[in-house]
């Protein structure tokens, strides 16, 4: 018999766990979102990696990651509402004119991400570009060059077009990534001939420009979108499921360190069996709910469908869990005792709502600790959304499960109530039964007694018909006897 395992109190074992949870989701996070410092090297350096991934840990990565599926709608909605496979079926948000250097309308150019055409004075396409505020880059870029280019007499590859005149075309975008996608994309179809090189043509370092790569290579269609997206569900899907591996292994790892320092006598062999077992049991848990390994695609698509959830990075998985857990209450009430459900009910409300709660909270506290503290902040923000997560819950569980039981008690009565009604209305429906069946029996006793007083009638009227048969004279009878 193995020795017992020594804890952590409660409390802090919640409070451990849940920093485990969050500072691996953030390195995760971080690894998922890193730029890359050495894009087309021939040989990969664990150093680089580590730095890259360190300095992309945080909370917004992990935002950043949990919203790539944004980009991709926004791409796929556009090939369905603006046409932009092509510049020959594209539908632009606007247009500006430029002639002797000088731009008209302009001024109405939204400052937003989006990507632009310039056309000659023939309307053949001249130019493709993109920009992550449209009117500053023709203001001081475009245009300033230009007038840069005239002084030095050094003329501006779009010299010929400002002077003689040309139109602009622009589509707003969401955000850089499928601005810079949508430009890459056009680009390589449309060969401009002031564009000298295909964008996005070898791997990037900017993270932007790395999602963008993966979007313009999937362009083309919207079906070709469709397929790219759904490929990069997958990915998140796997890797949601090596979040929950990483997670496990690490708290099984805590409780034989917390084991070992307080003391444990455990061997070495069962410590590593304890430990495989506990990395094991996550492994048949997603094996047996398949649903789990859905969660990353449901957080994809959610994702990809709702700009709201970007407010809060981990809405989507709580949501999940939320809904799978209210459906596993919702089968299971029947089969389970009070004190079962009361439990189950208590631990969805406390654990889900305090998820939410502090997990929105966790970007906030690390942007105020980022000024601060630099690159520890995300560490020390997961660490005191932790503690804030296990206090509140130890907070909740002093009074939420009398109030659950309460609800529990007052549901049950009202069932009682229900199954008591129920009751008298199957013996009033009973009583009516039989009293319906009574007035059955005297109507039956009715119509036979009316049928036999007919048949009499009738027999005595054949009687009286028949001339032979004469009326008994009772005097004439005592006449003759004397």
């Amino acid at each position: 018999m193995q020795p017992e395992l020594k804890q952590l109190s409660p409390l802090a074992n919640l409070i451990v766990d849940r920093a485990i949870d969050n500072t691996n989701r953030k390195l995760i996070g971080g690894f998922r979102n890193k730029n890359h410092s050495r894009p087309n090297a021939k040989t990969t350096q664990p150093g680089s990696v580590a730095r890259d991934a360190l300095n992309a840990t945080s909370a917004q990565s992990v935002m950043d990651v949990a919203n790539r599926g944004v980009a991709w709608r926004e791409l796929i909605e556009k090939s369905l509402t603006h046409g932009i496979s092509a510049l020959t079926t594209m539908k632009f948000d606007g247009e500006f004119s430029v002639k002797d250097g000088v731009a008209t309308g302009l001024d109405t150019v939204p400052n937003q991400p989006g990507v632009y055409v310039v056309y000659n004075k023939d309307n053949e396409v001249m130019y493709v570009g993109d920009s992550t505020k449209m009117q500053s880059r023709w203001h001081a870029g475009h245009l300033n060059e230009f007038k840069q280019g005239e002084r030095a007499q050094e003329p501006y590859k779009l010299a010929d077009e400002f002077k003689e005149g040309c139109t602009v075309k622009y589509v707003v975008m969401d955000s850089e990534e499928t601005a810079a996608a949508l430009e890459a994309h056009l680009i390589r179809t449309e060969q401009p001939p002031a564009n000298k090189r295909e964008e996005l043509l070898n791997q990037q370092g900017k993270r932007a420009n790395i999602e963008a790569k993966k979007m313009k290579d999937a362009s083309g269609t919207a079906g070709s979108l469709l397929r790219g997206a759904a490929t990069e569900a997958a990915k998140n899907s796997g890797w949601v499921v090596l979040e929950q591996l990483t997670a496990a292994a690490l708290k099984a790892l805590k409780d034989e360190l917390v084991d070992i320092f307080g003391g444990g006598e455990s061997t070495i062999l069962a410590r590593i069996q304890r430990f495989c077992e506990k990395v094991w049991s996550v492994v048949k848990r997603i094996i047996e709910a398949p649903l789990q390994l859905l969660k990353g695609i449901f957080e994809f698509i959610v994702n990809a469908l709702s700009k709201t959830v970007r407010q809060i990075y981990q809405l989507a998985r709580n949501i999940f869990d939320l809904g799978a857990a209210a459906w596993a209450l919702f089968k299971g009430a029947g089969s389970m005792s009070k004190a079962e459900l009361i439990t189950k009910i208590t631990e969805t409300i406390i654990v889900s709502g305090t998820l939410v709660i502090w997990d929105g909270l966790d970007p906030i506290i690390e942007s105020q600790l980022v000024p601060l503290l630099g690159p520890v902040a995300p560490y020390l923000a997961a660490a005191i959304s932790a503690i804030g997560f296990g206090l509140s819950s130890h907070y909740l569980q002093q009074f939420v499960p009398s109030i659950v039981e309460f609800l529990v008690n007052s549901r049950t009565g009202h069932h009682d109530a229900l199954l008591a009604q129920r009751e008298a209305c199957l013996q009033l429906i009973t009583l009516n039964e039989q009293q319906f069946e009574t007035v059955n029996v005297l109507g039956r006793y009715v119509e036979s007694s009316l049928a036999l007083e007919i048949e009499t009638k009738a027999h005595t009227r054949e009687l009286s018909q028949h001339s032979a048969i004469k009326p008994l004279d009772i005097r004439n009878l005592l006449a003759s006897s004397k």
